[in-house]
C-alpha cells in the first residue's frame, strides 16, 4: 500500500527567487531517494487562480513505506528544499480510491478500494488535469464559479490549494475535508459543482485527468490558512 506525502512549503520573501528556481532544477534532476515511486514539485496560484503565488510550493511524493519517507526527511535534497522557508507542513495520506492518469500512470492506484474505518475522520481529495489548448479560455472562465462553491463549504473545508506543473495548462487541486460526508455533499449533491463536472465531460476540456481520495493519517505542522 503506497504512502503519499504532500508537503506545503512557504518561503520568506528573500528566498522566493530560489524557490522558483527549484522548479527548474527538480524538473531537470528529480529527487533520487530509496522507496520514492512518484514525485512532483508544484507551484501554486493565489486563490486557485491564474496569478502565481511565489511564496508557496508543494512537494508530492508517493513512497513504498514510512521508512522511505523518514530517510528522505534526513536527506540533503529535503534540506535544500526547506531552505528559506517560514512554514512547512506535511500531510501523510493513504489512498482510498483513484482513477485516471497523471503523466500516463496512476501513482495512487491501490490493489483494492480501502474503506474508511472512521466516517468522522478527515479526508483528502486530489484532482489533476491537463487542459486542452483550445479549451483554456472556457475552462478558466468557469474557475471563479468552482472557487465560489469551495468558499460556500468553508465550514467543512480544512485546507485547499490550487497548484500545477505548467502554468495555465496543467492544474491540480489538493483539499482536506472534515469527513467523508462533507466531500460527498460538495462533490455529488451540490448543484454548482455538479454543473462544472458536467461541462468538463460535455466540452472535453481535458486531455488527461485524475481524481483520488485519501485517508488522512496525520498532519505534521500547521496547515496554511
Amino acid at each position: 500500500m503506497p504512502l503519499v506525502t504532500v508537503t506545503i512549503l512557504r518561503y520568506a520573501p528573500l528566498a522566493r527567487f530560489r524557490a522558483f528556481a527549484n522548479m527548474g532544477r527538480f524538473l531537470m534532476k528529480p529527487v533520487q531517494a530509496d522507496g520514492l515511486r512518484f514525485q512532483k514539485l508544484l507551484g501554486s496560484g493565489h486563490n486557485f487562480g491564474l496569478i502565481p503565488d511565489f511564496s508557496t510550493y508543494v512537494f508530492l511524493g508517493v513512497w513504498e513505506d514510512s521508512a522511505a519517507v523518514d530517510s528522505f526527511l534526513q536527506s540533503k535534497p529535503y534540506s535544500d528544499l526547506q531552505r528559506g522557508t517560514t512554514q512547512v507542513s506535511t500531510l501523510y495520506l493513504q489512498p482510498q480510491r483513484s482513477h485516471g492518469l497523471w503523466d500516463g500512470q496512476n501513482p495512487f492506484l491501490t490493489a483494492k478500494a480501502e474503506a474508511m474505518s472512521d466516517p468522522s475522520a478527515p479526508v483528502a481529495v486530489l484532482t489533476r488535469a491537463t487542459i486542452r489548448p483550445r479549451a483554456l479560455p472556457d475552462f478558466w472562465q468557469h474557475v471563479p464559479q468552482a472557487r465560489q462553491r469551495l468558499n460556500d463549504h468553508r465550514n467543512d473545508l480544512v485546507f485547499g490549494i490550487g497548484v500545477g506543473e505548467v502554468p495555465i495548462v496543467q492544474q491540480c487541486t489538493i483539499s482536506v475535508w472534515r469527513n467523508a460526508a462533507a466531500v460527498d455533499q460538495y462533490a455529488y449533491r451540490q448543484s454548482g459543482h455538479k454543473e462544472v463536472v458536467r461541462l468538463t465531460r460535455q466540452r472535453h476540456w481535458y486531455s488527461e485527468e485524475l481524481f483520488a481520495r485519501f485517508s488522512v493519517l496525520r498532519i505534521d505542522g500547521q496547515l496554511p490558512a
